[in-house]
């Protein structure tokens, strides 16, 4: 999927996610105000591959840091921490009950947890989440994660 980051401002992302009635969590809006939260200045387009631990080549589950460490080396990279309310903006049609976690540099909230965004639908709407992302967490076969596609150099 190709998304649009960069143009909007933390706060800027904030109250569209509510124009739009997408549900966020305090840990999500946590990670917002974070000074470690950073957008593009200028628009541009991103490429985005969605892959579950199985896909990446773990049957059995796999932690945050070997999860990370095959994306790389199948020439995937990390995503901008920006994607995560940028993407929920636009996935609007994400299937009932689907987990999309957003495969970054972890920013910790304002206790220290380590976390990602998470993206999910349920009965209730859209909503903007995040989630543990310690190095040794497990994760399961079925957890999807989204990341970037490398750019290739010419």
């Amino acid at each position: 999927k190709t998304i649009e980051i960069g143009g909007k401002i933390s706060k800027d992302l904030q109250k569209e996610l509510k124009r739009k009635g997408i549900q966020s969590y305090n840990q999500a809006e946590s990670i917002m105000n974070s000074k470690d939260f950073t957008t593009l200045k200028n628009p541009e387009h991103i490429n985005t591959l969605r892959l579950t631990v199985k896909d990446l080549g773990f049957p059995n589950g796999a932690t945050t840091d070997e999860i990370y460490k095959r994306a790389q080396e199948l020439g995937l990279d990390l995503c901008p921490a920006e994607v995560g309310p940028q993407y929920r903006l636009q996935y609007i049609d994400q299937p009932m009950y689907e987990n999309l976690y957003i495969a970054m540099k972890p920013i910790s909230d304002s206790d220290g947890d380590p976390l990602v965004f998470l993206l999910y639908r349920d009965g209730d709407g859209l909503w903007l989440g995040s989630y543990w992302a310690l190095p040794g967490f497990g994760w399961r076969e079925g957890d999807g994660f989204g990341f970037t596609i490398r750019k290739l150099e010419t």
